[in-house]
């Protein structure tokens, strides 16, 4: 190797382009009304076909047990904002702890990286600034 280690850290000055970027889950809730359109000869047996068929993941647009019975559906999203979104930083991209084969000491080799999971990993805050080390 013909970078030195300096101050325990190898290519600090020009490290792996993914270290420092953050990976975040959001939660953002909003409500949702699923609008059915239903045919059929009763209201007993849209119900039925209701029971069957509705799934509030995705749209519908199916049949019964006849191609005469449909049934089909639509979002109504409010998207008022009124709901609280939720940010959790789930992981980092950090440089990766590596041992000096001449000397036996650690060091963090930011030429390799890996995605770490566990905060007491990360080396950013959530704005991107630098975490004081210890």
């Amino acid at each position: 190797m013909t970078d030195k280690i300096i101050n325990g850290t190898y290519k600090k000055d020009n490290p792996n382009e993914d270290i420092g970027y953050q990976k975040w889950e959001v939660e953002k809730t909003y409500e949702v009304t699923m609008i059915y359109e239903i045919v059929a000869k009763t209201k007993e047996e849209a119900k039925d076909l209701l029971d069957r068929k509705e799934n509030p993941k995705e749209e519908i647009d199916g049949y019964g047990k006849t191609f005469r019975e449909t049934i089909k559906s639509r979002y109504y999203f409010d998207l008022s904002g009124d709901e609280p979104t939720t940010w959790t930083k789930i992981e980092e991209c950090v440089p990766i702890e590596d041992t000096d084969i001449d000397t036996n000491e650690k060091y963090l080799n930011y030429e390799d990286k890996d995605w770490a999971k566990d905060d007491f990993e990360w080396r950013k805050k959530e704005d991107g600034t630098d975490i004081e080390v210890r």
